[in-house]
């Protein structure tokens, strides 16, 4: 008797055991086969549904800086998790609602709006590729922190790197020289962007106060490099300028510069700004520095020839 008792336990036990073990090999595809026909059903795999900032305030009751604590590591793990990006129909699409309900919730966390604009400015697949939200997120925190330079650094950086717009990161990063604890170097950084966006007479005017300003060898000497390379860029193209005019008189390129004298264009022979003649190739009428030159050139920004052109020949006909 006891032993057909034992006999029964022990097959009850195999047969809970076989049940569970079937059970658990069962869970992964019935998840998954609910998980499909739930999606059958969900019109939006990827909805969020308190979407307003100013919702999400009032449900707060009071814990905003909780919440907001809540929203900033949910986007930080929405940007984060990139397997599951890649099953969304849109990588990103609730990135910047995410964020900027964060910062509805806490104005001054200046980490949401400084790492949130470069998640969002990214560009697919990295991050959002949606420099203007990362623009109007850093718009936000600038009408907060009027005073925080760092905002205003990272709007000329998206301008710079993503929107190509030179000028108007030159123009962040001028704004941003001005604000008391800048680094000094910003001044040089509104500089450089706003030569290469063409604004040419502001960048001088900031390489100049710069060279005469800084305490600093090394800013210095950059600032000087800047401004002499754009007096040699436009030393250069005038030169050309005026070769290619020399020989519509004269049916023939100068046999030398001090041709371009003789002739009336040019007062007297240029030199580098440190004083050492230009090269000039009598064969195909091209100018440049000289080998010999002690200036370190660090070239033209794009763009400026044309319009330095364009200026020096309405300047020539207007004589």
């Amino acid at each position: 008797m006891n032993s057909n008792r034992l006999l029964v336990r022990n097959f009850a036990a195999w047969f809970l055991a076989g049940g569970c073990l079937l059970a658990a090999l069962l869970i992964k595809p019935v998840q998954d086969r609910v998980e499909g026909r739930l999606q059958l059903f969900s019109v939006d795999p990827d909805m969020l549904y308190f979407s307003s900032p100013e919702g999400m305030k009032k449900l707060a009751m009071g814990y905003d800086s909780v919440l907001a604590d809540i929203y900033w590591m949910r986007a930080i793990q929405y940007y984060g998790r990139r397997d599951e990006a890649d099953k969304r129909p849109v990588r990103y699409r609730n990135l910047s609602a995410l964020l900027q309900i964060t910062v509805a919730l806490d104005p001054d966390m200046l980490d949401a709006y400084r790492a949130g604009a470069n998640f969002l400015a990214e560009p697919d697949p990295i991050g959002a590729g949606q420099p203007q939200e990362a623009l109007k997120l850093l718009d936000n925190g600038i009408n907060r922190m009027p005073h925080e330079w760092r905002l205003l650094f990272d709007k000329g950086f998206i301008y710079y790197w993503f929107v190509k717009d030179f000028e108007a990161a030159g123009q962040c990063w001028l704004s941003a020289s001005r604000i008391p604890g800048a680094p000094a170097w910003m001044e040089g950084l509104a500089a450089s962007a706003l030569s290469k966006g063409g604004a040419m007479e502001t960048a001088k005017t900031l390489w100049q106060k710069q060279y005469q300003e800084s305490d600093r060898a090394d800013i210095k000497e950059n600032a000087r490099n800047h401004l002499f390379s754009i007096e040699i860029a436009e030393t250069l193209w005038a030169l050309e300028y005026f070769v290619g005019k020399y020989r519509e008189r004269a049916a023939a390129y100068p046999s030398e510069l001090n041709d371009l004298v003789q002739a009336g264009f040019l007062r007297a022979m240029p030199v580098d700004p440190l004083g050492t003649p230009y090269q000039y190739d009598p064969k195909t009428g091209q100018v440049s520095l000289s080998p010999q030159s002690k200036v370190t050139y660090l070239g033209a920004p794009p763009g400026y020839r044309e319009n330095f052109l364009e200026n020096l020949k309405k300047l020539v006909e207007s004589r």
